[in-house]
């Protein structure tokens, strides 16, 4: 049946094959004055698996958004990490959606801060049929309710453009800050 081949195509041009063909963020040293006493060299850079672990099990977040006439608004959160992008809901008339709907940019941070990591990058309000395959199911797991459309609600998707871990107990050693390209 040619139906069932073209579709197995398409869903396989939105996930990797395999690992290697992921494009993983290139890791450098964040700019710190000397004087904080942190690495310089490459030795000792985290793995991107580090960061993606620690963001995907937070089970709450803070995202921090612009408001129009330029003052930050933080708020505390539930989403989910997922391909390497972050995904959460929110009622279209909160304070952050409507930071986002002016401003795009966005932090978004995770709960451990003994092992802080700080995701700068945009967001995106997405529909429910933009969803990857597999994230209402992931959020089923991890809070106990799927991610389905509601009546006033908005999805958004966040795409990291930077990535900051710093890990307090190497704080001389593995601060790493990763790029997406």
């Amino acid at each position: 049946m040619p139906g069932k081949p073209t579709k197995r195509k398409a869903s396989a041009k939105k996930q990797p094959a395999s690992k290697s063909e992921e494009k993983v963020p290139i890791a450098s040293r964040p700019v710190m004055p000397a004087r904080y006493g942190t690495s310089k060299s490459p030795k000792g850079l985290l793995d991107w698996t580090w960061a993606r672990e620690r963001l995907n099990r937070s089970h709450n977040y803070v995202i921090v958004t612009v408001r129009p006439d330029g003052r930050p608004h933080a708020m505390g959160m539930h989403g989910l990490w997922f391909e390497d992008n972050f995904y959460f809901g929110t009622g279209d008339a909160t304070r952050k959606a409507k930071n986002l709907a002016a401003n795009s940019n966005c932090i978004l941070i995770n709960e451990q801060l003994d092992e802080l990591i700080i995701v700068e990058g945009t967001a995106k309000k997405i529909q429910y049929d933009e969803v990857p395959q597999g994230l209402s199911d992931a959020s089923e797991r991890k809070y106990g309710w799927p991610m389905e459309p509601r009546a006033g609600g908005a999805l958004f998707k966040v795409t990291p453009r930077t990535v900051f871990a710093f890990p307090e107990k190497q704080f001389a050693t593995a601060l790493t800050r990763w790029k997406f390209q």
